[in-house]
């Protein structure tokens, strides 16, 4: 599939503001040529010292899916028809602001907008599996990094509008940070105990984790949406 071979209905403003993170697909595939029509935009994204170091894996085994989930991944991995793993070179020097994994999420939303604009439905997940444990399955070199998971697939209903939290004069500010703008309050405690727990469930044995906890912490501590 090429840019010539498509029509696609919607400008860039329109994209970016009607794009909204699909969890409910259709129990259909989306043809691979068209994943990796959408995978070559991507790779027009920005990147650090235009290394262009992305790496992508089109994940559609549905036993795959099932292991991802099972090992920690969010369980909508294995609800989705499809998904693309985001790889990035991480050999950079610029360790303070890490320009690789700004590269791969640059690519990430190059997906997304496209999945968007060929009338599909995407979602940007960084709920996965400990990344020395993807680098085992899927056969990654030590200096690729796993920076998203994208599921795609037909949506199965119009997404539900969500509105944004702030207005644009609440979140700017000129040549210093914006005063006064609404900040979310959160508990230290609190978000550090978070932090531990999900540490500690990473060491957990896979067995355990699937037969005594997935489930459980699906039911009571994973977000729910609408779309």
């Amino acid at each position: 599939m090429k840019a010539g071979d498509i029509h696609v209905d919607m400008d860039l403003f329109q994209a970016i503001k009607t794009r909204r993170s699909i969890r409910i697909f259709e129990d259909r595939a989306v043809p691979r040529e068209t994943l990796e029509f959408m995978i070559e935009l991507a790779t027009h994204a920005p990147s650090n010292c235009n290394l262009q170091g992305w790496r992508f894996i089109i994940i559609d085994d549905q036993k795959l899916k099932k292991q991802l989930t099972e090992m920690g991944g969010s369980i909508i991995i294995d609800k989705a028809p499809q998904g693309i793993l985001i790889l990035y070179d991480h050999r950079s020097t610029n360790t303070e602001y890490q320009d690789w994994l700004q590269s791969g999420a640059a690519a990430t939303q190059n997906l997304l907008l496209s999945a968007h604009a060929l009338g599909l439905g995407a979602c940007w997940v960084c709920h996965l599996p400990p990344r020395r444990q993807l680098r085992a399955i899927l056969g990654i070199p030590a200096f690729f990094s796993p920076v998203s998971y994208i599921i795609i697939g037909y949506k199965k209903k119009v997404p539900v509008e969500i509105p944004r939290k702030f207005r644009p004069q609440e979140v700017i500010g000129y040549n210093i940070f914006p005063a006064g703008t609404p900040i979310e309050k959160v508990n230290p405690i609190l978000l550090r105990l978070k932090r531990l727990l999900i540490r500690i469930y990473y060491y957990i044995p896979r067995s355990i984790r699937k037969r005594f906890l997935n489930d459980f912490i699906d039911r009571n501590f994973v977000k729910k949406f609408d779309n």
